[in-house]
């Protein structure tokens, strides 16, 4: 994993979103690492980072994806709607919904296809 991390860290490495995919492989102990990825430069980065979070369960990044809802990436900010979706925390209903009135097409939808995984 520290691999991966120090390939994540190098800024001069113009493939890190690669190390983002290869920590995603360890699960849960990943999880410091990909929520500080949500905080990254480049976009792409952060995209696959908000994906990683969701495919490994990391509920402990909720408020940093609700952060990233309001990204100036929209690719991002669809990733981390999604994201929010798959994890399930209600906590971020609020945010979800804030999103469906304030944003573009995609993100909206994503945000909407979120709100519906929560119990009614």
């Amino acid at each position: 994993m520290q691999k991966s991390v120090a390939a994540l860290a190098n800024k001069e490495n113009l493939e890190r979103f690669k190390a983002v995919i290869e920590l995603e492989k360890f699960g849960p102990p990943a999880t410091e690492f990909l929520i500080k990825a949500l905080d990254d430069d480049d976009r792409w980065v952060r995209y696959l980072a908000a994906d990683a979070l969701a495919n490994i369960g990391a509920t402990k990044s909720v408020d940093s994806l609700i952060a990233r809802l309001t990204d100036t990436d929209q690719d991002v900010r669809f990733a981390a709607a999604a994201a929010l979706g798959k994890i399930g925390d209600p906590k971020a209903i609020p945010d979800l919904q804030s999103v469906i009135k304030r944003d573009n097409g995609y993100v909206k939808i994503a945000a909407e296809e979120a709100l519906e995984k929560f119990p009614k």
